[in-house]
């Protein structure tokens, strides 16, 4: 009887799963149909983008992994490690964004509490928003990884086998990371405390203190030049931790490896362990689901409403958040409300202060430990091809969070556009407000992580100044880039940021701010080149010359060229927006 009835509710469960699942998917294909017929040019260019990268991300990993691979007795060992880290970030990747795109969809959407009002499952709930943000995550991480798992094969010379083994493996990290964040989600929500955020704060604060002490550390780690297993076992022994053998990121490391070297039994070992564990966390996620999901989510509800309560008394009492108004006093009234309106969305959502914490830490990390990479490559050739490495990552960084960040932006307006359009203030105002807010705040963190790692490699002021003039301008291109394309393509229809960026709009928004960054750092990166050829023929010029200057011109030309042009078509569209006609 007990039998019976378990596989019942487990019936009964994956009826309402797959009942939500047609009723998304049947929406899912008319917002997709319409927006191919209604927007074909814009379908085909991103179309043509995606095959673009995909072709150039082949080119650019496969030479470079030919490289790695045929290098003097390290060419393997360095080429399998590589792979260890990269499904380690990729794993760690998918657990973040699903944990954002799941949480904002249990406990931030009205839509939650509808479903729970309906004679269904509440595990079924928990099991489509799981499988909802496995598929917003995983279609990216699949581009991303189709063109390097090809170049892998290719490096290794492996057969069709590998390719099927590869794909299979990498499906079953997705679900396996996809159920872990749901775990850590449901134990977060639920245990959370307000002191930890406090003590999230001094954690940051001593990692900034920390990292700060590193930098001002003059003890670096040297090389031996006549060791190479030692200076191996330096470089590596870092990375141990992407090699446990108990992370599902080691298994598709396992499976990549075994199958590109002709293991069959080893990668198919690897392969049935990863697959038997992709189907057992679903399980495990029903009946933590059907467990604490909903005792989770009126404790959720509770302290939202506790919060929410505790604003209202503040703001019709005491004038809360008197802080920011001394901040923001020297701002018009209207422009104060809106300025203040976006500060206290943005800190009341941890999804988003928390990645964007997240990110910036890691390139603190990052910047700061660039020392370790010149301390022992005096030559200026190194220096040069490290300083302008560190200038693109800075960029892609940037442009990951514009386009996470600033292009939903207008977009979250949504229903309530209409308010702001009664308001005595122009739309027009508003789109040019959030520009300048998102500019204001990021350009110093950028700027500040740009002069660390100047410091770091030792670089000379006017370099140093050089890269700091470049990284300014290509944030407020990268921002104002992305801010006009979610005017130019919004979705008002849509609460969820990530959603939202997961759509067409996202997309072209992320690829022209790749070509952008191609292209400004291609025009930065001539004068050194110009440099090094001179130094070659013994000729010496200034630090900061004409070509430097002339290249910062037309950095200037291309950042009016991508953000203007687009913020200029934007602007005109807020402006017939503004008596809500069209929106």
């Amino acid at each position: 009887m007990a039998a019976g009835t378990i596989e019942a509710f487990m019936e009964s469960t994956l009826r309402a799963t797959f009942a939500q699942a047609r009723v998304h998917g049947a929406a899912l294909r008319h917002r997709v149909r319409q927006g191919v017929l209604e927007g074909r040019l814009m379908t085909t260019t991103i179309a043509a983008f995606m095959a673009l990268y995909m072709v150039a991300a082949y080119i650019l990993v496969n030479h470079g992994l030919h490289f790695v691979h045929n290098l003097p007795l390290l060419g393997p060992l360095l080429t399998e490690r590589m792979l260890y880290l990269l499904f380690f970030f990729f794993f760690l990747m998918l657990v973040i964004s699903n944990s954002a795109i799941t949480g904002i969809s249990l406990f931030r959407r009205q839509e939650t509490g509808w479903h729970l009002s309906l004679p269904m499952p509440h595990s079924s709930i928990v099991l489509w928003r799981t499988v909802e943000g496995l598929l917003l995550s995983s279609w990216g991480l699949l581009l991303l990884s189709a063109p390097i798992l090809v170049a892998f094969g290719n490096v290794l010379d492996a057969n069709a086998s590998f390719y099927v083994q590869s794909l299979l493996a990498v499906i079953a990290l997705i679900s396996v990371a996809s159920n872990i964040s749901s775990w850590l989600l449901l134990f977060v929500v639920r245990c959370y405390r307000p002191w930890w955020l406090k003590a999230a704060m001094a954690l940051g604060i001593l990692l900034v203190v920390a990292i700060s002490w590193q930098i001002r550390e003059q003890q670096t780690t040297r090389l031996i030049s006549s060791d190479v297993a030692a200076n191996v076992n330096q470089l590596l022994r870092h990375t141990k931790l992407c090699t446990h053998p108990l992370l599902p990121s080691s298994w598709v490391a396992e499976v990549v490896i075994s199958s590109g070297r002709g293991l069959p039994g080893r990668s198919w070992f690897y392969l049935l362990t990863l697959i038997s564990y992709a189907l057992v966390v679903w399980l495990l996620t029903r009946w933590l689901a059907g467990r604490i999901f909903y005792d989770t989510w009126n404790m959720a509800m509770a302290r939202m409403e506790g919060r929410q309560l505790a604003r209202g008394q503040k703001v019709f009492g005491a004038r809360g958040h008197s802080g920011l108004r001394r901040w923001f006093s020297v701002m018009g009234r209207q422009t104060q409300a809106l300025v203040m309106k976006d500060v206290r969305i943005f800190l009341r959502e941890p999804m988003q202060w928390g990645q964007c914490a997240l990110i910036f830490g890691l390139l603190l990390v990052y910047t700061s430990n660039l020392r370790h990479l010149s301390y022992n490559y005096r030559d200026p050739l190194w220096s040069s091809i490290t300083s302008y490495l560190n200038l693109t990552v800075c960029c892609l960084a940037m442009s990951t969070l514009s386009t996470r960040f600033v292009f939903p932006q207008f977009s979250l307006e949504g229903q309530r556009l209409w308010i702001l359009g009664l308001a005595p203030y122009p739309l027009t105002k508003v789109l040019s407000q959030k520009l300048w807010l998102n500019v204001c705040v990021v350009t110093p963190v950028t700027t500040l992580l740009v002069i660390i790692s100047s410091f770091s490699l030792k670089l000379s002021v006017e370099r140093s100044a050089f890269f700091v003039m470049a990284i300014m301008m290509q944030t407020v291109g990268l921002n104002a880039l992305a801010l006009s394309l979610g005017a130019l393509l919004p979705n008002f229809r849509e609460t969820n940021s990530a959603k939202i960026v997961s759509g067409f709009g996202g997309t072209l928004c992320l690829v022209l701010s790749f070509f952008y960054i191609v292209l400004t750092v291609g025009v930065l990166i001539v004068p050194a080149v110009h440099r090094h050829a001179a130094l070659a023929k013994g000729l010496v010029f200034p630090e900061l010359g004409r070509p430097e200057i002339l290249s910062l011109m037309a950095v200037f030309i291309l950042t009016v060229f991508s953000g203007g042009v687009p913020y200029f078509f934007a602007f005109h569209r807020t402006k017939r927006l503004a008596n809500l006609g069209n929106p």
